[in-house]
């Protein structure tokens, strides 16, 4: 697909109504969806934060929720366009496919990593305090 159809068709699908593979990755889809609205949610708290007091009411208050209003609906509606609702559901596929831990399995692995990276901060401030050693008898590093 060119550009010019991605946009032209995302510009259609904005005032559409369908559900596009309703059944279709609908975890991942409803979390992208809140997740984005959330996104116009705060943009729209912070703008009407922001306005000076001393602004018109309508605009204050107004233009904040017209943004907000928008951004849900482009929240609901993108996750419903062809080409994005196929990504979110071939997303929800693959994590299907994933073999997740159990909770000991996720302990252990988790102390043998901050074991590790304990292990190389010791040797890396051992290794620090030797060179640093090694160039101040050889003249190097003046005190």
């Amino acid at each position: 697909m060119t550009k010019t159809r991605l946009v032209v068709g995302l510009f259609a699908e904005m005032f559409s109504i369908r559900l596009y593979k309703r059944n279709q990755g609908k975890q991942v889809r409803q979390v992208t969806g809140v997740t984005v609205a959330i996104f116009f949610l705060i943009a729209a708290s912070t703008l009407s934060n922001n306005l000076p007091v001393k602004s018109v009411e309508i605009l204050r208050v107004g233009l904040p929720m017209l943004i907000g209003a928008i951004g849900v609906w482009f929240a609901y509606r993108v996750v419903n366009y062809a080409p994005v609702a196929d990504f979110l559901v071939a997303v929800q596929s693959e994590m299907d496919k994933v073999s997740w831990p159990s909770w000991p399995q996720l302990w252990r692995a988790t102390v043998v990593v901050l074991v590790t990276m304990v292990f190389l901060a010791i040797s890396l401030f051992l290794f620090d305090i030797i060179w640093q050693y090694i160039f101040r008898a050889v003249g190097f590093l003046k005190m």
